[in-house]
């Protein structure tokens, strides 16, 4: 009866030491962003990748291989009332919503999540199988630069069906080569609207460096284009009616205390573009077009002002002003009051933007109260038709952005 119970024990020590030995040779990557966490397994001559997301309800979930969504073939996956699951392979060709690919480079199916991990409650997981990129893994650089979206609002079950635009969106850096590790999910927080707390495993009061260069990115921008600006254009605006050295402080305040700050500010953008862990193509989203679009616009802004005044002692010396409000000063006005809204408009994607790109959450908890406040504040200063003016700047702003799928942020 012995010589039985050792050839027992002797065979299952064997199978646990084949486990054991599989197990810690497994490859791959995992990690977390913006409420939703992936892992990426190699397993032979394919990668299963798992995307788990913490938000409810659950629409569709798309996983880009590439540095951002434009030009990249994307998996997407999303539940069916039914119970059954649609994956979507699709293409990207511009700024739209990706078409359905009949023959992708990589055909991915649909497998059974690993049982074994233990996943928040109320999240929804999907996963798929893709043959491994063989070329990139031999690579003397094999990180695999990935890029997700998804959306609350659930298509049709047909593989190409039409999406909603996406509701958040991020990006992924992920080295198969190394041991692989589970994903550490986010906690969840019942004080919190959204009801999770994105950890991820990391101490968010150490910043990064590039996460600095955000913030003070964000500084001079604001300070520039909602504090600075609005301050010029009220001093404009009434400035007048108290003294005949309005122009001098307009002047100083939009000019010589604005253009270095707004300048700059700016100009920090393309730095944290370059400076994240994965290098990113400029121009990607809406809120890098907007913000050259938007630099470019205060100085045509500033060379008008200069103009036009220029123009008005000229004409001062010939005679007295018989119109003092020509098409240029109009023109003057509701473009000052323009890149004011669109300025508001551009902080508030900046706000969501900080969130995609660091996992971090909100940067502070007060920004967007404070945000809302402000336009307030600023739109009183001006006439009725100036305030509808800046909010249908800001919901121009909010609509151009749904034509782009954000990079990652990027």
């Amino acid at each position: 009866m012995v010589r039985p119970f050792r050839s027992r024990a002797l065979l299952a020590s064997l199978v646990w030491l084949q486990w054991v030995t599989l197990i810690s040779a497994l490859k791959g990557d995992s990690g977390c962003r913006r409420a939703v966490c992936l892992s990426a397994r190699v397993e032979d001559d394919v990668v299963a990748y798992e995307m788990t997301g913490m938000l409810e309800p659950m629409g569709w979930m798309a996983l880009g291989f590439g540095s951002r969504m434009v030009n990249t073939h994307s998996v997407i996956i999303w539940q069916n009332e039914d119970g059954s699951t649609t994956l979507s392979q699709r293409f990207a060709s511009g700024y739209r919503e990706p078409e359905p690919v009949n023959k992708p480079p990589r055909l991915a199916t649909l497998s059974e999540p690993q049982e074994s991990i233990t996943r928040p409650p109320h999240s929804t997981t999907f996963s798929f199988k893709i043959p491994a990129n063989h070329s990139l893994l031999a690579s003397a650089d094999p990180r695999e630069e990935l890029v997700f979206a998804y959306s609350t609002i659930r298509p049709d079950k047909s593989p190409s069906a039409s999406l909603t635009r996406h509701k958040h969106a991020g990006y992924f850096t992920f080295d198969l080569t190394k041991e692989f590790t589970p994903p550490v999910f986010p906690t969840f927080d019942p004080n919190t609207p959204d009801r999770i707390k994105l950890n991820q495993g990391m101490n968010t009061n150490v910043l990064k460096k590039n996460e600095k260069v955000m913030i003070v990115h964000a500084l001079l921008v604001s300070l520039g284009f909602l504090v600075l600006l609005p301050a010029g254009s009220l001093i404009g605006r009434w400035g007048r009616s108290f003294t005949p050295k309005w122009f001098k402080a307009h002047w100083m305040t939009n000019m010589m205390f604005a253009l270095p700050v707004i300048t700059l500010g700016v100009l920090l953008g393309p730095v944290i573009v370059f400076g994240k862990d994965s290098f990113r193509i400029h121009f990607a989203n809406a809120h890098e077009v907007c913000g050259i679009i938007l630099l470019f616009m205060y100085y045509a802004q500033v060379l008008l002002g200069r103009y036009i005044h220029a123009r008005r002692n000229r004409l001062a010396k010939l005679g007295p002003i018989t119109h003092p409000h020509p098409p240029l000063n109009i023109l003057h006005i509701v473009l000052g009051v323009s890149i004011i809204g669109l300025a508001f408009a551009q902080v508030r994607s900046g706000l969501g933007w900080w969130e995609t790109l660091t996992g971090r959450g909100p940067i502070t908890p007060w920004a967007n109260s404070l945000w809302k406040i402000w336009i307030v504040v600023s739109g009183i200063g001006r006439f009725r038709i100036q305030t509808l003016i800046l909010y249908s700047s800001c919901q121009l702003h909010i609509s151009l952005d749904m034509l782009y799928y954000p990079a990652n942020s990027r």
